[in-house]
């Protein structure tokens, strides 16, 4: 917390910056740790996707979250996640599966994130991703169909 009591007072002193949190005399804390955790997560989103994953934000929903994807969103694959935890005002890394019909996940385990910058958050999540990259899904087959007979044979 005190990192970014810092860095936010370093802040007032630049004015040319490209991304910025809008506050004024009404805004609370808790607005400008959520306005900074969705610029945070749209830094690491970018560089989850430069290394070639797959990345879907929410920012409309709480908690504020990013879903990144090894391949492309197939039910039961193992997928990570990384939110904004507000009440302990940190970032939540979880891996869990990936439910194509309902389009959500299936949490398995979370843990508190130690980082608190972009680069730091991308780096614990690409470790996580790598660590799942041999697990098995939990795809669950469909029932065939039973082939229908096509004439004499």
């Amino acid at each position: 917390m005190e990192s970014f009591k810092n860095w936010f007072l370093q802040q007032e002193h630049i004015d040319s910056t490209r991304y910025s949190i809008e506050t004024n005399y009404r805004t609370k804390m808790d607005e400008t740790l959520a306005a900074y955790a969705k610029i945070t997560l749209g830094y690491a989103s970018a560089a989850m996707k430069k290394l070639g994953f797959h990345v879907k934000q929410v920012y409309e929903v709480k908690p504020i979250r990013m879903l990144v994807s090894s391949r492309n969103w197939d039910d039961g694959e193992w997928v990570g996640m990384v939110s904004w935890n507000p009440e302990h005002k940190c970032f939540v890394i979880s891996k869990g599966f990936y439910n194509k019909d309902r389009q959500t996940i299936s949490v398995q385990s979370s843990g508190k994130c130690s980082a608190d910058s972009a680069s730091e958050i991308v780096r614990e999540l690409r470790n996580v991703m790598h660590t799942l990259r041999g697990t098995p899904d939990r795809h669950v087959m469909k029932l065939k169909k039973v082939p229908l007979k096509r004439g004499p044979k």
